[in-house]
C-alpha cells in the first residue's frame, strides 16, 4: 500500500463520514452559514477544491512531472475548473465582474510599498489583471463570434 494503514484508515473513515452526510443534506442544510461563515455548500466545495488539487498534483508526480515549485496555474485551473463549472452560468457572470472591480480598486488604494514587496518576491503575483483578461475575454468573443444564433425561444 503506498500510504500507510493509519492514512487509508482515515482517508476511508472520513469519505464514508463524507457520503453519510451528503446523502441527508437538503437545499436548506446546504445554504446553512457556519461560525466561520461559510455556508456547508461552500465548505464541501473547499473539501473538494483541496481534494481535487492533492489529486492533481500527485498524478502529475506520477507521470514524472514534479513541477519546479512555486506557484502552478496549469494545476491550480485543472483542480478549480471542474467545480467553476459548477456555478450558475449568471453567478460566474456577476462574480467575474465583481472580482475585478474588486481587484482593481485595491490596487488603485494599496500602499505602493506593499506592491513593490509583492512584486520583488520570486513568486510574484501578476498585478496586470488586465492582461489576464484580456486574453480570456478575448477567447470568449471569438468563441460567440463561431457560435451558431440562438434562437430566441432557445432555453424557454
Amino acid at each position: 500500500m503506498p500510504v500507510s494503514s493509519a492514512f487509508a484508515e482515515s482517508n476511508r473513515a472520513q469519505t464514508e463520514r463524507l457520503r453519510r452526510l451528503v446523502q441527508r443534506l437538503d437545499a436548506d442544510a446546504l445554504r446553512q452559514t457556519m461560525p466561520n461563515g461559510w455556508t456547508v455548500a461552500g465548505t464541501l466545495a473547499h473539501l473538494a477544491f483541496w481534494d481535487r488539487q492533492r489529486l492533481c498534483l500527485m498524478r502529475r508526480w506520477a507521470a514524472g512531472d514534479f513541477c519546479n515549485g512555486g506557484y502552478d496555474g496549469d494545476l491550480f485551473n485543472a483542480t478549480s475548473q471542474p467545480l467553476l463549472e459548477l456555478i450558475p452560468p449568471e453567478r460566474a457572470a456577476q462574480a467575474a465582474r465583481e472580482a475585478a472591480e474588486e481587484i482593481d480598486a485595491f490596487l488603485l488604494e494599496v500602499s505602493t510599498d506593499l506592491v513593490a514587496t509583492a512584486l520583488a518576491r520570486p513568486d510574484a503575483p501578476p498585478l496586470d489583471r488586465g492582461s489576464h483578461r484580456q486574453d480570456h475575454l478575448d477567447r470568449v468573443e471569438q468563441a460567440l463570434a463561431a457560435a451558431p444564433p440562438v434562437p430566441p425561444d432557445a432555453g424557454q
